[in-house]
């Protein structure tokens, strides 16, 4: 029998996210929203995928009504209190969790992603839960709650206030940021590409993130620019070198993640030669983020844009969306969808090869295989069935089979 979960909060993003996750692992599940009623008892998993302020408040309700043996876990990016809450809460024998998932609903599943677990209560639970996550491919890392807070107050709470403040910042001094990406270098790119990542999401997401977090993160953040600040109007170049040794040596990353960036970097700009080197064949493009599969003719390619002839019709995707699918990948999402046939025949010259005709047509564009179907003796007549795919352009396969059997002697029937 098939596990029974219930998601509290599931019509939301990371709820919708792990409604997949769970079903796509044939555990039967069921989505409960925040001021919805559910008989809880009736599951043996339940995941809190509320906003951080209500956290609390849904475990309080939803735990004291679970089953012994049940697990319960949340994903929100504070710990301390839902643990807390939890240990209040759920009658014995509930296992327990809290686990912080460092990705949003955008990424398409676990693979390479890191997720914190919080072990609370119970060792069978806990087991359950990393094996789930290990076997999609996730990097599991254990915190207890205390550390994960101190360490996201730095991780999220302070990159993501450096990142918000910027984005404010442009918009207070009327920067046209699309028309700058002209004269920007490919690492001022990828930081103003980060900027805009935290910008694009759910803006109270954040807000629940900021508010929970250690405020003396902020208020250390301030200190340090209002004294870069001050050494800087002091035109006090030898205060503000020593400031950057100070941090660099305290850092003690810093050359390593040189090196990190410039990968990072490269791979951006790889990336596009590869689209640049496509213009003019026919590839595989795939939506990274709803995986849909584009086939065609690339006609022009750049930092923002892909044009792709696909069929009949042309299409423009925006670079950053799209990945280019490899010659393998293209065929085996082209034979997934079906293929088309069509036969020729022909009389050959004396002594042709049947073998050799099939090399010689399997090298026409859009031909998938080749297989003699008939042959007459006398004549040396043969029948090929040439396949191509069921998006291919079988009236240019026709043409262009025929061409090249005309164009090596032979005689079409």
């Amino acid at each position: 029998m098939a596990l029974k979960a219930a998601i509290v909060g599931g019509y939301g993003e990371m709820g919708r996210w792990f409604e997949r996750f769970l079903v796509e692992r044939e555990i039967d599940v069921t989505l409960v929203g925040r001021s919805s009623k559910a008989h809880y008892a009736d599951y043996d998993l339940v995941v809190i995928a509320v906003p951080v302020d209500v956290t609390c408040d849904v475990i309080a309700e939803v735990a004291p009504q679970m089953k012994p043996g049940a697990v319960l876990f949340d994903i929100t990016s504070v710990k301390k209190n839902p643990v807390k809450q939890m240990l209040i809460s759920a009658p014995p024998g509930v296992e327990l969790l809290s686990v912080h998932p460092l990705f949003g609903p955008s990424m398409p599943d676990m693979e390479g992603q890191t997720v914190i677990v919080t072990p609370v209560r119970g060792e069978r639970g806990r087991r359950f839960l990393i094996s789930l996550f290990e076997n999609a491919g996730a990097h599991i890392e254990e915190l207890s709650a205390d550390e994960h807070d101190h360490v996201m107050s730095v991780i999220q709470g302070l990159t993501h206030f450096g990142y918000i403040a910027t984005g404010a910042t442009l918009e207070a001094l009327h920067f046209d940021v699309k028309r700058s990406r002209r004269f920007m270098s490919p690492v001022y790119e990828i930081l103003i590409d980060f900027v805009g990542r935290i910008l694009g999401q759910n803006p109270a997401l954040y807000a629940s993130i900021q508010m929970n977090t250690d405020r003396s993160v902020r208020e250390a953040f301030l200190t340090q620019c209002a004294a870069l600040v001050e050494i800087i109007n002091a035109n006090d170049s030898a205060a503000f070198i020593a400031t950057m040794k100070r941090a660099a040596k305290h850092f003690g990353d810093a050359e390593p993640a040189l090196k990190r960036s410039n990968k990072l970097i490269m791979a951006n700009i790889k990336e596009l030669e590869d689209f640049k080197r496509s213009i003019g064949s026919t590839r595989g493009l795939r939506n990274v983020y709803t995986g849909a599969v584009h086939i065609g003719v690339i006609k022009s390619a750049s930092p923002r844009e892909i044009s792709i002839e696909e069929g009949s019709k042309g299409v423009i995707l925006k670079t950053e969306n799209v990945q280019l699918m490899s010659d393998e990948e293209v065929k085996r999402y082209r034979l997934a969808h079906g293929q088309r046939y069509r036969d020729f025949s022909a009389v050959f010259p004396p002594g042709a090869s049947p073998e050799i005709i099939v090399r010689v047509i399997s090298t026409v564009a859009e031909v998938n295989s080749v297989s003699v179907i008939d042959h007459y003796t006398p004549q040396s007549s043969y029948t090929f069935r040439v396949s191509t795919y069921v998006d291919g352009d079988i009236e240019r396969l026709h043409r262009d089979v025929t061409e090249l059997l005309v164009g090596i002697g032979c005689k079409i029937r």
